[in-house]
């Protein structure tokens, strides 16, 4: 097994950002503290906002529903683990979080037995959520919101809110966030054991939430501070297999997702500047956020064996939170992503979705590009696509090699009942032709991720499930729809409900069993 020591002088830029976003002045909790009765009365004139408004801590069994009602005829051969994650506590004592990001994350479990479908949501137990629980009251540093630090940062974890993404491997399933480690839950009951170290030096290094598996079993990952990339090989059995750390000529911003080919991990770098010491001082993120338009998109190309022989490809700047996938074709990389010509998704709408105003969100501006890389001249082209999208996800037995089909949540016409922020329908893409097929939810629908499932004996890309979940804006509860990949545009083959509504989240994944 390969990996390098995490030194001391690393570490101190590592917690550097973690820190600083705690010595916010003393006013900043008072300007906060009527914000969660505001966004209450927002969501009676707006009902749309609903699951923005978060989750109270419940007890482990709060969330739970033994039976979905199942309207169509739920695949019998569908068996497995449905997981999702995403903030679920926005407010605490009367104050709100100013962003979406900063929630504590909430980990669903739908357990699919055929035609018998349940649910059970429990919160991720981190150091985190359970210093805030103590106090009452926000304690601890947020990505977006400035609070008065009065708890100690002792590491990444101290201020690790395990919301982004869920996933097993290797008998662990685990919650993870953009900054820290990963933390492992029990799959039984979703009781959380802990942060977890894949070997002892790196305890805390962050583990991103887009970790890729690949046909061999095999998941990989990286992790992102200041100049500093780590990635992580981990094999089948979850142990890890190589661990590598490389520094780069410039710090980096916001580095969300990642992809992997047979042979290189692509890594898109978007020219953001992140000051989190500013927010804490109560700068609007659009200014502590700094676009950088005058600088390129880069994509780190790095060998896995050798991450120390890195190049890197530039492209005009875009803005990207979620990867598709990248494979190899001779002597380029195909890498296809979702961009946003800027950050304002992140600085400007969605603080104002938090606070109830109705800005569009990721589908402004969000559109399915495809690039190719060339290894031999180290010149890169692009292609985009016209729909507004995001979440894009391919058959996961394609990871790293050549796919066809990219399915993603999408939104191509305007609605007059619901925010526009949010997405109404499906959108399934052929990579080759450029064809789009679609599904329109309606006029009360958001829209979440939905995901693959390969059919049992599968053999065609397309011989699968997909998968996701929906909040329905009338009835204010959530849905579970199942459609054939070969014809989402004729609707889904069955819808479940729950009785309840859950949180809006990001991201989940599927175990079979």
């Amino acid at each position: 097994m390969t990996h390098y020591p995490l030194q001391r002088r690393d570490w101190l830029r590592l917690m550097g950002a973690a820190t600083a976003t705690g010595l916010a002045a003393p006013w900043a909790l008072a300007a906060n503290e009527s914000a969660a009765s505001r966004f209450a009365q927002k969501v009676q004139q707006n009902p749309t906002l609903t699951p923005l408004q978060g989750m109270p801590e419940h007890g482990p069994e709060a969330l739970r529903c033994d039976a979905l009602t199942v309207e169509g005829r739920w695949p019998e051969a569908l068996k497995g683990r449905f997981h999702r994650n995403g903030p679920a506590l926005f407010e605490r004592n009367g104050q709100r979080y100013h962003h979406w990001f900063d929630g504590d994350g909430m980990v669903q479990q739908f357990s699919l037995n055929g035609r018998q479908i349940s649910h059970h949501g429990r919160f991720v137990n981190t150091r985190k959520l359970q210093a805030e629980r103590a106090a009452g009251r926000f304690v601890t540093a947020a990505f977006g919101t400035p609070i008065k630090l009065e708890v100690p940062v002792t590491g990444p974890d101290s201020v690790n809110a395990a919301n982004t993404s869920v996933i097993e491997h290797g008998g662990k399933l685990l919650a993870l966030w953009e900054g820290g480690s990963a933390y492992e839950l029990g799959v039984a009951d979703l009781s959380t054991r802990g942060p977890v170290a894949w070997q002892k030096d790196w305890a805390g290094v962050p583990f991103s939430a887009h970790p890729k598996l690949d046909p061999q079993g095999v998941l990989w990952n990286i992790g992102t501070w200041a100049d500093k990339i780590a990635t992580y090989q981990i094999g089948a059995d979850g142990q890890l297999q190589r661990g590598q750390i490389a520094t780069l000529p410039w710090a980096m911003g916001m580095v969300h997702d990642m992809a992997v080919t047979q042979r290189f991990f692509v890594v898109p770098l978007p020219p953001l500047r992140m000051d989190i010491a500013a927010v804490s001082q109560g700068v609007p993120l659009e200014q502590a956020f700094a676009w950088q338009a005058q600088q390129p998109l880069r994509i780190w190309v790095a060998p896995k064996d050798d991450i120390q022989k890195a190049r890197v490809f530039e492209l005009p700047s875009e803005f990207i939170f979620h990867v598709g996938n990248a494979y190899e074709v001779g002597e380029e990389i195909v890498l296809s992503y979702v961009a946003n010509p800027n950050a304002d998704v992140l600085t400007r709408n969605i603080p104002a979705m938090m606070r109830g105003e109705a800005r569009p969100t990721a589908a402004v501006g969000a559109a399915s590009v495809v690039v190719r890389l060339n290894l031999r001249t180290g010149q890169a082209s692009r292609v985009a696509g016209t729909d507004q999208s995001e979440f894009p996800r391919i058959h996961p037995r394609l990871n790293g090699l050549r796919h066809r089909w990219q399915l993603t949540a999408s939104a191509w016409r305007p609605r007059s009942g619901v925010n526009n922020s949010f997405f109404h329908g499906l959108a399934l893409t052929d990579q080759d032709s450029g064809r789009t097929e679609r599904y329109d939810f309606g006029e009360h629908a958001i829209v979440e991720e939905h995901l693959w499932i390969a059919k049992p004996g599968a053999s065609d890309e397309r011989d699968a499930w997909l998968l996701g979940t929906h909040f329905d804006t009338r009835a204010k509860v959530t849905k579970l729809s199942v459609f054939d990949a070969r014809s989402l545009a004729d609707g889904p083959l069955a819808v479940a409900s729950l009785p309840y509504w859950l949180p809006l989240g990001f991201h989940g994944n599927f175990q079979e069993v």
